[in-house]
């Protein structure tokens, strides 16, 4: 595990990354160095060569007295020599090594060479060619090396001599350093090892919101409260689940017991039987809306998609809605505010579903004599529908929860009304699967207007699309 940590991965990449800097370093560094070296030491040779070339130094008979000057003026610690045309020395000045140098014209030529012969010292040397009365003279300048060699030699084994130290102090930097950059990640670890089901509310620290891992700390807060919101939501879910279904079975055997225990005739078995029938029609209605809602939350709501008229679709939706609302004397109203017909692309039974849906509760919640109105017409790229009623209106506290599960504003009447408080989340789970919305709007006593703002074009594709029409039976 230590091996493979964050840290010392970093660690070892820091200490990698520095020795090949440090190795590189090193390497030019010397390279340079001694360039530079041996560059000033050819032109130390060079400009002494051009002194000794001076026709005061060349002129006959004037011996070695003149070149001893051009080297105390010039050259101290360097070797001159100067040879005629045949190769011969006419003056040399210095070490006896230069004796051992090549032949001019041999393989020493002109310019500056090196020369390291066997029992010689290493030699720089330079030559250069000079005319004095008439005749051809070589003069040759040399220096020994050997301060130079070791000066690099001694560069070479500081730089190995220091670079383990140099690792050592780098690995110690670099294990601080990593231990400073990750120690926010060890503490969002520590506190995510505490963060169970019974406390989703903690959330991880964040020192730095502009950093990665303060970033990375938002990122996981914001996950956490997604799961804190759908893990309420599924304990909601399951207990009013319970108590939906609980509900019927209770009276399912409640009236059995009754039955069984007090009944005399056939007819009060058969009021028995009617009574438990409709409760199990209650509970399979709400089995399979629940059904229909987790394949949505699950992302497999089937779907099939077609291209289909929305005005022709509306116009049998109010001619039911009309049929629906004659028990209660009631007005069904269609204004369709465009001058074509509106064509979508959408699955028509799922749609036929959630209209009759908001068509039936605006019904269910007016009274008599009242009016409900369905409004077709057309924004941008969207068809929007509005069914609107002059009913009993709801409450502003309640309206952000209506599109909840289970969620009854009245729960004795809407029990009593059949409903199963299923119906406005199916609805608006139909809304979403074809990448629209539905917006409640509403004023107690008054009325409420639920709007859906369908997209023409239809959803995008999706991943699973395999609605058929036994789903809904």
């Amino acid at each position: 595990m230590f091996f493979r940590s964050i840290r010392f991965r970093l660690t070892l990449l820091y200490i990698l990354s520095l020795a090949v800097i440090l190795a590189a370093s090193g390497f030019f560094l010397h390279f340079f160095l001694s360039r530079n070296l041996l560059d000033k030491i050819d032109l130390d040779l060079r400009v002494l060569a051009e002194g000794a070339s001076s026709p005061s130094v060349l002129s006959p008979g004037a011996g070695c007295a003149p070149l001893e000057d051009v080297i105390l003026q010039r050259g101290r610690g360097n070797y001159v020599e100067i040879l005629d045309s045949g190769g011969k020395v006419v003056c040399a000045i210095g070490s006896p090594f230069l004796k051992e140098l090549p032949p001019i014209g041999g393989e020493g030529g002109a310019g500056a060479e090196t020369f390291a012969g066997e029992g010689t010292p290493p030699l720089r040397f330079f030559t250069l060619a000079a005319q004095s009365g008439g005749e051809i003279f070589f003069v040759r300048t040399a220096k020994d090396l050997t301060t130079y060699l070791e000066a690099l030699r001694e560069l070479r084994l500081g730089i190995l001599a220091l670079s383990p130290f140099a690792l050592l102090a780098i690995s110690l930097t670099g294990w601080f350093l990593a231990g400073r950059a990750l120690a926010p990640m060890d503490r969002i670890t520590r506190q995510v090892r505490n963060i169970k089901a019974e406390n989703l509310s903690l959330r991880l620290p964040v020192e730095n919101s502009q950093d990665e891992v303060g970033r990375l700390a938002e990122t996981f807060n914001s996950m956490l409260g997604r799961l804190e919101e759908s893990f309420r939501k599924t304990q909601q879910f399951s207990g009013d689940a319970s108590h939906e279904l609980r509900t019927p079975l209770a009276i399912i055997r409640g009236e059995t017991e009754v039955s069984l225990r007090w009944a005399k005739s056939t007819e009060d078995f058969r009021r028995t039987l009617e009574s438990n029938l409709e409760e199990i029609d209650r509970m399979g209605r709400i089995i399979e809306d629940l059904l229909t809602l987790a394949k949505s939350d699950a992302g497999e709501m089937p779907m099939e998609m077609k291209d289909l008229s929305l005005s022709d679709l509306l116009q049998e939706l109010y001619l039911q809605g009309r049929m629906l609302g004659e028990s209660k004397d009631m007005d069904v109203l269609l204004d369709v505010k465009v001058s074509e017909e509106i064509r979508i692309r959408g699955d028509e039974l799922r749609l036929r579903q959630m209209f009759l849906n908001l068509i039936s509760n605006a019904i269910k919640y007016t009274p008599e004599g009242g009016k409900v109105n369905i409004t077709l017409a057309l924004e941008g790229a969207s068809a929007v529908v509005c069914v609107s009623d002059n009913g009993i209106g709801i409450p502003e506290k309640h309206l952000p929860h209506i599109f909840d599960r289970f969620y009854r504003i009245d729960p004795a009447r809407n029990r009593e009304a059949g409903g199963t408080g299923l119906g406005l989340a199916i609805s608006k789970s139909i809304v979403e699967a074809h990448e629209g919305q539905i917006v409640a709007e509403s004023i107690p006593v008054r009325g409420s207007t639920f709007t859906v703002y369908l997209p023409l074009k239809g959803p995008g594709p999706r991943k699973k699309n395999a609605f058929s029409e036994k789903d809904f039976r």
